[in-house]
């Protein structure tokens, strides 16, 4: 009977876990890039459509972070461990110059190694408000800022004295996973002569690249001990000499956790949008170009990437043109050679994350010339995707076009309508124009461009693909993996319990 008993056991837990096996393989993407949604069946558009509140968008216009000199990229992430009501399970990364041009040091402010640092904030709800990581300069005492004061406003990452990464560093996209951070962010240094590349004597440009680092904080950090990602001819290499040749300035990268593997995407070269991989550990692990070099996904900028079900969807700020998009509400000047104000929120989708197209764009804010540099983020909680923004100064305060930013803000809309066939219903039809904060600016004069929308499949290369499961994993109101693992050892042991008492009363009658 003990021989017979034992054989059933082995039998029934064989059989138990092999049935939870595909569901421990969900939870290993990680939640603040994929989300459920019933998309299975899922075409995209064949053609760019405006994003509003005609399909679900919902903004406020309300400034969530605000009188700072010039701060932008609002990568957002969620701690459920941190979520019981007292705490702030919000943590919000950004970057730039908080309090004058280039960080520098001023009366009292201090200033910080190169230029561009990374800075964090927090919050109990993503609605704010907000407080920013700050410093006391008479005390030394560390402090959250809840009045917008960047003076004290103090960064958690700053350059190194290293060739490259000495002069800037930003563009953070950060992971949470089992109680670690990962972040990947921008690293540029002044290259091999240590001379950057607007200064008189330098020879070789300046290079780019892609750090890593580590935090169980979000503030102290463990950084890689080489880049990630960089061409390996960065080194010594200018590209203004040689820029046909050129395959570096890699930046801006969109981190993912998917299927056991890191996942990245980013800029390089010319506005070119690259792919990476790392099956090891992120910090240590070889990270292996999928797409670069001559052989882009697309041409883009600012590039972030989640999974929404079954679908890849990036947000980015390209100029519009690129994808043969116009819009006459969009401001157009005539005297602003860069063309700031035609670069806005594009929106793309992808089956595999390789493939993609360009699927819809966004109009600024009421007074704003351009609204830029957008990060996703994935609330479980309400079942929504949000998208952190910054609003451009634009001609709002000069009669000069100004390309620096001084509001971050949160546009949202409803999981539900990434569903397939789902369409959007509003109960109540709001004014043409939301009405404006007392502190909002009026809209500025502009000259208008015109036109029609035009499609354009982006897929560059030979068009190879890769399967892309589709595995989410919920923070709130679904599954994870460590419940699936205890669900099944009481299945289990029930399992064993119910056959060794039966298999007892047998052996008793026999």
């Amino acid at each position: 009977m003990k021989a017979r008993f034992i054989g059933v056991c082995l039998v029934l837990l064989l059989v138990l876990g092999l049935t939870f096996v595909p569901a421990q393989a969900a939870a290993e993407n990680d939640t603040d890039n994929h989300i459920s949604a019933d998309n299975g069946d899922w075409e995209i558009p064949a053609a760019p459509e405006l994003q509003s509140y005609e399909n679900g968008w919902i903004r406020d216009q309300k400034n969530l972070i605000t009188n700072f000199y010039s701060m932008y990229q609002p990568e957002a992430v969620y701690v459920p461990e941190w979520d019981d009501g007292q705490g702030y399970p919000y943590l919000m990364w950004f970057f730039a110059w908080s309090y004058n041009q280039e960080n520098d040091p001023q009366g009292d402010y201090p200033g910080y190694p190169g230029g561009d640092a990374i800075f964090l904030a927090r919050a109990k709800a993503l609605e704010g408000p907000w407080e920013i990581y700050s410093v006391n300069y008479e005390t030394g005492e560390h402090f959250w800022d809840a009045e917008q004061k960047p003076f004290y406003w103090y960064p958690v990452i700053t350059c190194q004295d290293v060739w490259y990464d000495s002069w800037h560093v930003g563009d953070p996209s950060v992971v949470y996973k089992e109680g670690v951070f990962y972040m990947a962010y921008s690293a540029m240094g002044c290259d091999e002569d240590m001379i950057p590349a607007h200064l008189a004597g330098d020879t070789d440009g300046n290079a780019s690249c892609i750090m890593g680092a580590v935090s169980t904080d979000g503030i102290n950090w463990k950084r890689s001990e080489k880049p990630l990602i960089i061409w390996d001819k960065e080194k010594g290499y200018n590209e203004k000499a040689n820029p046909q040749e050129y395959m570096g300035g890699h930046q801006r990268p969109s981190l993912m956790f998917e299927d056991g593997v890191w996942k990245m995407w980013f800029d390089y070269k010319e506005n070119q949008i690259g792919y990476a991989e790392c099956s090891g550990d992120f910090l240590t692990g070889e990270w292996k170009e999928i797409r670069g070099g001559q052989q882009p996904l697309l041409t883009g900028v600012d590039f972030d990437v989640v999974k929404i079900g079954s679908v890849y969807y990036a947000y980015g700020d390209p100029y519009i043109d690129w994808y043969k998009i116009t819009d006459d509400e969009i401001p157009y000047y005539s005297d602003d050679a860069s063309r700031w104000s035609q670069r806005q929120i594009v929106e793309y989708q992808s089956l595999d994350g390789i493939s993609w197209k360009a699927t819809g764009w966004f109009r600024p804010d009421e007074g704003y010339d351009a609204n830029q540099i957008p990060q996703v983020f994935l609330d479980h909680k309400e079942n929504r995707v949000c998208i952190f923004y910054a609003t451009q100064r634009g001609k709002r305060e000069s009669s000069y076009y100004d390309w620096r930013w001084d509001n971050i803000r949160m546009m949202y809309r409803d999981i539900e309508l990434f569903a397939s066939g789902a369409e959007f219903s509003p109960l109540v039809t709001p004014s043409p124009s939301p009405e404006l904060s007392s502190d909002s600016p009026a809209a500025p004069e502009k000259t208008l461009s015109s036109g029609t929308d035009v499609s354009t499949d982006l897929t560059a290369g030979n068009g190879q693909t890769q399967a892309a499961p589709n595995g989410e994993n919920r923070i709130n109101g679904g599954i994870t993996g460590p419940v699936i693992l205890i669900s099944a050892a009481a299945v289990s042991l029930a399992a064993v319990a119910i056959t060794y008492l039966a298999l007892k009363r047998k052996g008793g009658r026999d």
